[in-house]
């Protein structure tokens, strides 16, 4: 594990395990880089190095008082793979971490990365537009950003609660709910309101590189046909597969499915 800056009196933790072809996976919210615990433990059986990174106001890393925004998340990043200084990574992003990952990819030209993982990826847009009136009303976005200042602990426990197709055990749910209350709840309700701004058709474009979109047909956070068919779609190269026993929590519901097949995609 390390610390690195990524500017003054900011610094991001990163855990990495394992050897042989770098796997780089940005968690989603409000969670941090523990959620990918059931990819972490088997991953690197299958010689691929996986690097997990609390994105600023999670998790281990700082948490400064400043807006957050997908921009500033793809150049943290950014400064973290220059440091860390890997190349021919896999980038995997889940839920918001699946936006962060598709800036990313437009706005540094791809640099650092042989290939994408969209995993429940809240991408390319998720609220309504005047040209995307099937979206979700972007009050959901506002409402969930007002009940991280009123009951954070509930928006926590909802959210993890509408994460699975399968009842959790209340000991997992607990896990979830515990790691977003590590969050900085500044973040937490800035994050959230930067997903109901967000509009990333256009980058959808500038991914050249081939790209595995994983997604649960049950999902409701991040709709399959709002985002994974959009995804399909949009970017060039790519492979939907159906997570077909999973909402939004296909990490943990069918964890062998998805690490097989980060396994089939890593050769």
């Amino acid at each position: 594990m390390s610390r690195i800056q990524v500017e003054e009196g900011v610094e991001l933790f990163v855990q990495d395990w394992g050897s042989g072809t770098p796997l780089v996976f940005i968690h989603g919210w409000p969670l941090n880089h523990r959620m990918f615990e059931y990819q972490y433990i088997q991953l690197p059986r299958e010689d691929i190095r996986c690097i997990g990174i609390d994105l600023r106001g999670y998790g281990q890393s700082s948490k400064p008082w400043s807006e957050y925004d997908f921009d500033m998340f793809a150049d943290d990043l950014k400064t973290v793979l220059d440091e860390l200084d890997v190349d021919d990574i896999i980038l995997a992003g889940f839920s918001m971490g699946g936006g962060v990952v598709t800036r990313y990819m437009s706005r540094h030209n791809e640099e650092h990365v042989a290939k994408l993982a969209l995993l429940g990826a809240a991408s390319p847009v998720l609220a309504k537009k005047p040209d995307f009136p099937e979206g979700v009303d972007e009050a959901a976005f506002m409402d969930l950003a007002e009940g991280c200042y009123e009951d954070r602990a509930k928006i926590s426990s909802d959210f993890a609660d509408s994460m699975f197709h399968s009842a959790p055990s209340p000991e997992l749910k607990d896990w979830l709910q515990n790691m977003s209350m590590e969050s900085s709840p500044q973040a937490m309700a800035d994050s959230i309101e930067a997903v109901g701004e967000m509009d990333l058709r256009s980058d959808l474009a500038d991914i050249s590189v081939p790209t595995l979109i994983c997604h649960g047909v049950h999902d409701q956070a991040c709709p399959f046909d709002l985002t994974a068919k959009k995804l399909h779609d949009g970017i060039e190269n790519t492979e939907l597969v159906r997570f077909e026993e999973s909402s939004h929590a296909l990490f943990y519901e069918e964890k062998e499915k998805l690490n097989q097949e980060l396994t089939e995609f890593s050769k």
